[in-house]
């Protein structure tokens, strides 16, 4: 039999989310083998939650996340990623708010650091993704670059570099996120084959508005002192900027 499907599991599911008895849910799980257990999880996931109301949703990824997080938190953050990029869900949502604040305390650092890597690659604006750091309690402007170093996109790229504001006084740590998108450029092209010139582009980038002078390399994006003005306020000003080679 398919270890992702259980007839008899998936009507009990089935059942449950169309009489939306929550109450029941984990229970019904708690009753379950290992090995069916996870059968449940990937039903939730990949079916039982993709047409399900927004305000459902929310109900049923925080329960299951607070209730056993490292077996819910990634198949939640999953399930979600796909609604948010075909938007079915949004982080306007007053279900993701009531999980953002049951998350807030440090006994959930890795499931918020889930959540986050799950979905920064389908953010849509760089407003939504700086309210997705502010709403999980990532105000630290070091830890969003992390963050954002992991991400691939002009939506981070733009967040990176509105983020690194906060770092101007410091061109040693500049330099080093420089190098590190040069490293991640540079490790793709290896890996894949494939040339990563966002990353490679970020760093000229980088090196010209804070006047990084010890950053070396060959780059072939060249920016003039007129194009900086407005790099860090206008997402179309820093997308023409950036892919303009």
């Amino acid at each position: 039999m398919d270890q992702h499907y259980h007839p008899v599991i998936y009507q009990r599911l089935r059942q449950l989310f169309d009489a939306a008895d929550w109450e029941a849910l984990t229970p019904y799980l708690g009753s379950l083998s290992h090995s069916h257990f996870r059968t449940a999880g990937y039903l939730i996931g990949e079916r039982l939650l993709a047409d399900v109301s927004a305000a459902d949703f929310w109900q049923v990824a925080t329960r299951l996340i607070l209730w056993q997080p490292k077996a819910f938190t990634v198949t939640m953050a999953k399930a979600a990623a796909l609604r948010f990029h075909k938007g079915t869900l949004s982080l306007d949502d007053a279900g993701f708010q009531t999980l953002a604040d049951a998350l807030r305390d440090d006994r959930h650092n890795l499931d918020r650091q889930k959540l986050l890597m799950q979905w920064l690659p389908v953010i849509g604006s760089p407003e939504t993704m700086e309210q997705l750091f502010t709403a999980l309690g990532i105000h630290d402007s070091r830890r969003r670059v992390d963050f954002l170093l992991h991400t691939s996109g002009l939506v981070a790229a733009f967040v990176l570099l509105r983020t690194l504001r906060f770092e101007e006084h410091d061109s040693y740590y500049l330099t080093s996120v420089c190098r590190q998108l040069m490293h991640r450029a540079s490790t793709l092209s290896h890996s894949t084959g494939q040339a990563d010139s966002l990353s490679f582009n970020m760093a000229s980038l980088l090196r010209t508005y804070f006047d990084l002078p010890d950053l070396r390399g060959t780059f072939s994006l060249t920016l003039e002192p007129y194009e900086l003005s407005r790099l860090d306020t206008d997402f179309d000003v820093f997308r023409r900027a950036i892919t303009k080679v």
